[in-house]
């Protein structure tokens, strides 16, 4: 999905920046599979549902099951 009006990439590191943020306010640890992901679905090149599956590979990726 794409989207109609482009974003200026400040406008994606502003995002990321915020989100990120929170985040490690959270406590959770943001990987640079997770930035790219995140840097992707701000631009508009994933959409929300895309980037769950992608998040949810990559994690699987970082933790393979025992």
């Amino acid at each position: 999905m794409a989207l109609k009006t482009p974003v200026s990439e400040a406008h994606v590191r502003r995002v990321l920046a915020e989100v990120e943020a929170g985040q490690v306010t959270a406590g959770a640890v943001v990987s640079d599979a997770d930035r790219e992901i995140a840097r992707r679905q701000v631009r508009g090149e994933l959409s929300a549902d895309e980037a769950v599956r992608a998040a949810i590979a990559a994690a699987l990726d970082r933790f393979p099951e025992k």
